[in-house]
């Protein structure tokens, strides 16, 4: 009897070796997907175990920016089957995993007259910023690049809305309008509503950084999403929403810049140099 005890422990211990060495004991970490469309066979992870995800959720005439913590080296490939498909090693703490979707085929006024921004043809004085919106996108799969909104005082009733957009290896490109001076009370009420200025220290981001600047006497206050609250990515959201419904609906009527003379234009050649746009 004695001796079937001291066996059915040898065996016993052998099953937790090797359950050990194949990561059964191991500390699992949590994989954290945010936004629908996500599949993996576990939602737990030991850290050195390799992870498959598939996201399927995919619609006509979208494009899609995947990114995950920045410590965590992905691979991303795609089959009509499984859709995207990420594989990664699980690092040794939680994961998170995120999706962005944007139509392809929102209709932008100034698609067709990008143009390259240039110190010597930027019509904006830099010192008459009066608020400016950027959003960012590092360090992920899809590429990293910017977007930015930024208003320029232009006289006692209008200011200028310019729109700077950077993705991957392409240039920096600037398009602008006039707009009301009430875009800039919109955009400030929801500074006001977010207590904006108040944000010290908070969650940050993974994969995404935004950055609000407003002008406070001859200052121009910065707040980003490195220091913002639980309810700060709403905060941004609004202030996105304002400009872009602007822009929406003044920017039909917008000017580009000539790259030969800095000349300002809104027809198909410089009114300066004759230049045809670009």
């Amino acid at each position: 009897m004695k001796k079937t005890v001291i066996t059915i422990i040898a065996i016993m211990t052998g099953v937790m070796i090797m359950l050990g060495m194949t990561g059964c004991f191991k500390e699992k970490h949590k994989l954290i997907f945010d936004g629908y469309g996500f599949e993996s066979k576990k939602t737990e992870y030991a850290a050195g175990e390799n992870v498959t995800v598939y996201y399927d959720l995919i619609a006509t005439d979208t494009d899609y920016r995947f990114t995950i913590d920045e410590d965590v080296k992905m691979e991303q490939d795609f089959d009509n089957k499984h859709g995207y498909i990420f594989t990664f090693k699980m690092p040794d703490h939680d994961v998170t995993i995120s999706v962005e979707a944007h139509n392809s085929m929102y209709y932008d006024p100034n698609a067709n007259n990008p143009t390259p921004v240039d110190p010597a043809t930027d019509p904006f004085d830099g010192s008459k910023v009066v608020f400016d919106y950027s959003d960012a996108v590092v360090a992920t799969v899809g590429g990293d690049g910017y977007d930015e909104f930024v208003l320029y005082e232009k006289d006692a009733e209008s200011l200028y809305l310019a729109k700077y957009s950077k993705w991957e290896d392409g240039p920096e490109r600037m398009y602008y309008c006039e707009v009301p001076g009430s875009v800039l009370d919109d955009c400030m009420a929801v500074v006001k509503k977010y207590k904006m200025d108040k944000w010290k220290d908070g969650i940050g981001m993974t994969g995404k950084v935004y950055v609000v600047k407003y002008k406070v006497g001859d200052e121009l206050k910065r707040v980003s999403s490195e220091k913002m609250p639980e309810d700060g990515r709403e905060a941004f959201d609004s202030v996105d929403s304002v400009l872009s419904s602007a822009w929406g609906t003044y920017g039909k009527v917008a000017f580009w810049v000539c790259p030969e003379c800095g000349g300002s234009n809104s027809g198909e050649y410089c009114s300066e140099c004759g230049s045809k746009k670009p």
